[in-house]
């Protein structure tokens, strides 16, 4: 590449740099002094869940991360849009497990209650909160489709329907870890945290909270899962009392067994038998994994994956 093009790509780059819109996050070190969480729970609100209109796939994204985390998943729910099941439902939740996302109804419109709701939950009033409303209007200044239709004058209802966005139950924390959204985690009840519904957004927001929790990650040292499979072709009925007597070995020390029926691409029926347990039992995990493949005839893979990429006549 000549000089003056390696310019032009420098330029350019610079150019998209400065054009990205960019606010502050929260700083990390607040949260230096909570507790690591050991166990969570998932609270999908939203009628368009329950009646098929939209698939939910923030309970499957927030399961993989649980599980990255080494954090125990132990319960999703999903709930229509009625104030005393978002009620009954988050205070349930908040009162048993270490970790609550919730998802969805945080919009504009009438069918949006998660925030008025947590509040009632927790006899909390409502109360504005500036910064995010600031945030919210660079974000649609910056996106000229989206400031037209926010040129209405003060009072008007498409303003005090965008205001209702920016109110949260009070007390309650709000953090901001994605530099390129002004959408918020709202956490009320030290442990519920409220994210939208949108699957991009809860995306983003819940990885870019990684960062907040791995400050808190000394308490959890040498306790993230570790999960392992075995292959066979062997029917399901033919192997169960091998995993039986499996499980029966290790159901107190914490190792889980599993096994799922699954199709090859040349469309023949494997069993794909998973031993999850946390790293400090991972040497026995190898034990067991040998010690099954013998009695099945099966491989030990690292993934469910790799049912595609072994050689199938091995077997």
């Amino acid at each position: 590449m000549s000089q003056s093009k390696e310019k032009d790509e420098e330029n350019k780059d610079k150019k998209n740099e400065k054009d990205k819109f960019i606010l502050p996050i929260t700083p990390i070190t607040d949260f230096k002094n909570k507790p690591y969480p050991k166990t969570a729970a998932c609270l999908i609100i939203g009628d368009e869940i329950l009646n098929g209109k939209t698939v939910d796939t923030n309970s499957s994204t927030f399961a993989k991360y649980c599980f990255d985390h080494g954090i125990d998943l132990k319960r999703i729910e999903v709930i229509p849009d009625e104030e005393d099941t978002i009620i009954r439902s988050v205070k349930y939740l908040s009162d048993n497990f270490d970790f609550v996302i919730t998802s969805g109804g945080i919009g504009p419109t009438h069918d949006d209650i998660t925030y008025p709701s947590i509040a009632k939950a927790y006899n909390l009033p409502l109360k504005h909160h500036q910064l995010t409303y600031d945030r919210m209007n660079e974000f649609t200044n910056y996106h000229s489709s989206i400031s037209k239709y926010m040129k209405s004058p003060p009072g008007h209802e498409a303003i005090e329907a965008t205001k209702r966005m920016s109110l949260f139950p009070d007390p309650s924390i709000v953090i901001y870890p994605d530099k390129t959204l002004w959408v918020p985690i709202v956490i009320v009840n030290e442990n519920i945290h409220i994210l939208p519904g949108i699957p991009r957004l809860f995306k983003s927001l819940l990885f870019n909270f990684s960062t907040y929790l791995k400050v808190r990650q000394d308490g959890n040292k040498g306790e993230n899962f570790y999960r392992r499979f075995v292959k066979t072709f062997q029917p399901e009925s033919f192997i169960a009392p091998v995993l039986t007597e499996v499980q029966e070995k290790v159901k107190d020390i914490g190792i889980k067994v599993g096994s799922y029926p699954r199709f090859t691409p040349d469309k023949r029926w494997v069993i794909v038998v998973s031993f999850l347990t946390r790293e400090n039992n991972k040497d026995k995990v190898e034990e067991l994994c040998k010690e099954v493949a013998e009695k099945t005839n099966g491989i030990i893979i690292d993934s469910e994956d790799a049912i595609i990429a072994e050689n199938e006549n091995k077997l």
